[in-house]
C-alpha cells in the first residue's frame, strides 16, 4: 500500500527548517500525491541550484540539490536519514563550486551522495562523509562520463560521446596510455565506452575518482588541441606498453602450449610441490581471467603508428 498524499499540515511541518534557511517551497512544482517538494530554484554566479525533498514514507527523507553550471553539465548531491533539516545541513556544508573543476578546455562536475561514517552512527549528528557517484566533463565537443558503482571492487564505466553534429575518429588507446587501470576504448553506436579501476576504501576511493576524471579531462584537452600525430609522439612508450597489456591472454596461451610440449623432458616425483603447481596452472589462470577489470580477449594487437590526419574530426 502506497503512502498517503502529504497534507498541507505535514508540508508547513516539513519546510520549516528550511524556511529558516531562507528557502522557500515551490508548491506549483511539487507533487503531493508522490510526496515530493520543491523549492525555489537559487542562483550562485554561475550556477543554478535546485533543491528536491522527497519522502518515500513517513521519517524516510531523500534531499537532492541539482546543480546546473551554464555549460550545461549539472551535479548533484543526495542526502538521505530520518531528519530533514539534518539533511539540509549536511547538504549545504558541501560549497556548490566544490562541485565544478575547470581548466583549459574542459569543465568538469562531481556528483555525490552524502552518508554516515559508519553503520552504526545513523542519527542527524553522526559524522558523514561525501561519496563521488558520478563525474562528467566537456571537452572539446566530448562529452566525458564516469560513473562510480557503490560497490569495492566494481570498475567504473567510461563513455565518451560527441557533442550533437560533432565526429571523432580516436585510437583505441586514447585513455590507456594514462596507466594499467584505464581500458581500451571500445566503439558503441553512440561513442566509445571504457573501464576504469579504482583501488582502496573509502572516502579514499572517492578521492581518487575525482583525481582520475580530472586527469582524464586534462589530458584530453591537450590531446584533441593537438594534431593526432603529436598524441603518437607524445605518449610513444605507453602506446607500446599497451600493446604488451593486449598482448597478455595470447602470451600465456603460448607459454602454457610451451610449458606443456616441455612436460615430458621433465624428471618430476609424483608428489612433488612442482608437479602440483604445473597441472594447476590452467584453473589457476582461469580464476585469474575473471579477476581482471575486463575480459580477457585474444589478439594481435595493432602496433602503434602515428596518424597522418590533420585533425581529430574526420573531413567529409
Amino acid at each position: 500500500m502506497s503512502p498517503a498524499p502529504l497534507t498541507h499540515h505535514e508540508i508547513l511541518g516539513l519546510v520549516e527548517p528550511f524556511t529558516r534557511s531562507g528557502r522557500h517551497v515551490d508548491l506549483a512544482a511539487s507533487d503531493r500525491l508522490s510526496r515530493r517538494l520543491r523549492f525555489r530554484p537559487v542562483d550562485h554566479a554561475d550556477l543554478h541550484e535546485t533543491l528536491q525533498l522527497e519522502i518515500p514514507k513517513p521519517g524516510d527523507f531523500r534531499l537532492t540539490r541539482t546543480l546546473r553550471h551554464v555549460a550545461g553539465l549539472e551535479a548533484s548531491l543526495q542526502a538521505r536519514g530520518p531528519d530533514a533539516g539534518a539533511l539540509l545541513q549536511r547538504v549545504e556544508s558541501v560549497p556548490p563550486q566544490a562541485q565544478f573543476r575547470s581548466g583549459p578546455g574542459y569543465v568538469i562536475a562531481l556528483s555525490h551522495r552524502i552518508e554516515a561514517a559508519s553503520a552504526a552512527s545513523s542519527d542527524g549528528a553522526a559524522p558523514t562523509r561525501t561519496l563521488m557517484t558520478q563525474g562528467e566533463a566537456q571537452v572539446h565537443g566530448l562529452q566525458l562520463l564516469i560513473k562510480v558503482p557503490a560497490a569495492r571492487g566494481l570498475t567504473c564505466d567510461i563513455t565518451l560521446t560527441p557533442a550533437p553534429g560533432q565526429a571523432f575518429e580516436l585510437p583505441q588507446d586514447l585513455l590507456a596510455v594514462l596507466g594499467w587501470d584505464w581500458s581500451r576504448l571500445d566503439r558503441k553506436k553512440a561513442g566509445w565506452s571504457a573501464l576504469l579501476r579504482l583501488r582502496g576504501r573509502e572516502p579514499d576511493r572517492s578521492r581518487l575518482a575525482e583525481t582520475r576524471i580530472e586527469a582524464a579531462a586534462a589530458h584530453l584537452a591537450c590531446t584533441l588541441a593537438e594534431p593526432p600525430a603529436r598524441f603518437h609522439q607524445r605518449w610513444l612508450r605507453a602506446r607500446w606498453v599497451m600493446v604488451f597489456r593486449r598482448s597478455i591472454p595470447l602470451l600465456v596461451v603460448f607459454g602454457l602450449f610451451a610449458g606443456a610440449l616441455c612436460l615430458p623432458y621433465l624428471k618430476l616425483a609424483e608428489g612433488s610441490v612442482v608437479r602440483m603447481m604445473v597441472f594447476n596452472v590452467p584453473p589457476l589462470l582461469l580464476v585469474w581471467g575473471f579477476c581482471l577489470q575486463e575480459m580477457p580477449r585474444f589478439e594481435f594487437p595493432p602496433l602503434p603508428r602515428p596518424s597522418a590526419a590533420p585533425d581529430w574530426r574526420p573531413k567529409e
